[in-house]
């Protein structure tokens, strides 16, 4: 699945707590043990004594939002981000972190305010300069996007996530050659920066240019166990038009192998079996399979509307037609304006 930006996610939240490192301001999760060994801090009486010891200051109370925000306990760390503004109205990170939380919640409207107050109190903080500039291209204010990407980058020119997130608005605006070549400058400035192969496959994949297996196995290498990477490369193999059959038939056996192997890591991936299905439908005419994997789409994903229709297409070619007409009825019922499915319908019931 090719995200629009990586920092929406929760996983992302917490990326960018642990980025604050970097920053005198940021939370400190662990702590050397009698032995001088680093080891994580997980007790909650750690950071109460932290806290007791500086009440006054905003940092404990960061640290242990962060501590709760780790641990999937959001209320929790978001209580603890309010206690870190009520120590410091002018506490730039709390204000960041906040206003990703209100990202999760979809409240976009106050995520921006949030962010703004961040910047304000802390123009330096680049999070907040990412999250603000991903707003702007939520809302294709793509100029106000680049300025603030290009402000964060003079602060550290390092950054894989801003080198990646201009190469979503090159892409956006038409602007392959850019676009490229900043998705280029994000795993250069980080080789293990997955989302910047993914973003290099997809646009190779357009125009049918084998570097994007390259590039999505790079991405395979990285995360083995990645569903997007080998989704994209399947999808890439199951689009490429070879002229010549037996090339064509082997990039289809590739793209297949590639949904079997999705499958292995994830059953329940509805798409993997859809797309098996639609490869036997559409180019192999092998109406059988294809009709089993439909069903089996249906059986991981019971509302698929596309895989009940192209079963039913699968099945009016194997003459099947009452199965057929079942199908193209339970398309219809899940999108009663389905057009090419009312159309298969008619065709079918004028054929009885």
């Amino acid at each position: 699945m090719n995200r629009l930006i990586v920092l929406g996610v929760l996983s992302g939240f917490l990326i960018l707590l642990t980025k604050c490192g970097a920053e005198p301001t940021a939370p400190h999760l662990v702590q050397e043990n009698a032995n001088g060994v680093n080891r994580d801090v997980d007790s909650s009486a750690y950071f109460e004594s932290a806290i007791l010891n500086d009440a006054t200051s905003p940092l404990p109370y960061w640290n242990r939002a962060a501590w709760h925000l780790r641990n999937a306990r959001m209320t929790e760390g978001l209580q603890d981000l309010d206690l870190a503004l009520e120590a410091d109205s002018t506490y730039g990170p709390a204000w960041s972190a906040k206003a990703d939380a209100l990202y999760l919640l979809r409240q976009f409207d106050p995520c921006i305010e949030h962010l703004d107050v961040c910047l304000r109190y802390s123009p330096g903080h680049i999070p907040c300069k990412l999250r603000r500039a991903e707003m702007h291209i939520h809302l294709n204010q793509y100029e106000d996007a680049l300025n603030m990407i290009n402000s964060a980058l003079r602060l550290d020119d390092q950054i894989p996530d801003a080198y990646w997130m201009k190469g979503v608005i090159y892409r956006e605006t038409g602007d392959i050659e850019n676009a490229l070549s900043s998705f280029q400058t994000s795993i250069e400035v980080n080789p293990s920066f997955f989302d910047g192969y993914i973003a290099l496959g997809i646009a190779y994949s357009a125009t049918s240019d084998p570097l994007a297996v390259d590039y999505f196995n790079s991405a395979m290498e990285l995360r083995p166990l990645s569903v997007e990477a080998k989704y994209n490369c399947a999808m890439y193999y199951q689009e490429l038009m070879h002229e010549d059959p037996s090339a064509r038939k082997m990039a289809l056996d590739k793209s297949l192998a590639l949904y079997q192997t999705i499958l292995e890591i994830d059953s329940m991936n509805a798409s993997a079996a859809f797309n098996q299905g639609f490869i036997f439908l559409e180019y192999l005419q092998d109406y059988k399979n294809a009709d089993f994997w439909f069903g089996q789409a249906i059986e991981k994903l019971p509302y698929y509307h596309q895989a009940f229709f192209n079963r039913g297409l699968a099945r009016e070619s194997m003459d099947m037609n009452a199965s057929a007409l079942q199908d193209y009825n339970s398309a219809l019922e899940l999108k009663p304006d389905f057009t090419a499915a009312a159309i298969a319908k008619g065709r079918v019931l004028k054929s009885q």
